[in-house]
């Protein structure tokens, strides 16, 4: 039986029999986008205090309770780098951390945007930034590890449902 070490309205952290250590995202599902333009996919860089380290990852975050994962994939999306999409299609999901939280992501795809205006960031965001790059570059970066494992994920769906090819 888990024994709980650590909670709040958001995680329980928890101890197993094994005394490994299993998180339970109070809010487990998440959305990503693979937002593509002119060859280019669409990446959001910020800091992440789990590694110490600057990450480039997809536009995405937490599926608020109520809200439909695609609703969230395009408020994240908005927040995140200032893109409107007019049509998602969605590629599948992950469990990206199965041995150690319950966190499930969808994964969609876009490449109908707009801009839709200045960014409404609020004051702890200010180390994100969204950037355009192309998309040799992107797998480059997954092959040196420079990239967060969801970019490959969401690269390797977005192949395998024909939005363009790992090359």
């Amino acid at each position: 039986m888990n024994r709980t070490v650590y909670k709040t309205e958001y995680y329980a952290v928890e101890v197993n029999d094994q005394h490994e250590i299993v998180v339970f995202d109070q809010m487990p599902e998440s959305a990503s986008v693979v937002a593509m333009h002119e060859g280019c996919l669409l990446l959001v860089r910020q800091y992440r205090e789990a590694v110490d380290e600057i990450t480039w990852e997809l536009p995405g975050g937490t599926v608020r309770p109520g809200e439909e994962a695609a609703a969230a994939a395009r408020r994240e999306l908005e927040e995140e780098a200032g893109i409107r999409c007019k049509d998602l299609s969605y590629m599948g999901s992950a469990y990206p951390m199965a041995s150690l939280a319950n966190r499930k992501v969808h994964y969609y795809f876009t490449d109908v945007l707009k801009p839709a205006g200045a960014l409404d960031r609020r004051p702890d965001d200010d180390d994100v930034a969204a950037a355009w790059v192309p998309l040799r570059d992107v797998f480059r970066k997954v092959q040196q590890g420079g990239v967060d494992a969801m970019v490959g994920h969401g690269l390797l769906l977005g192949s395998l449902n024909g939005y363009f090819s790992i090359e």
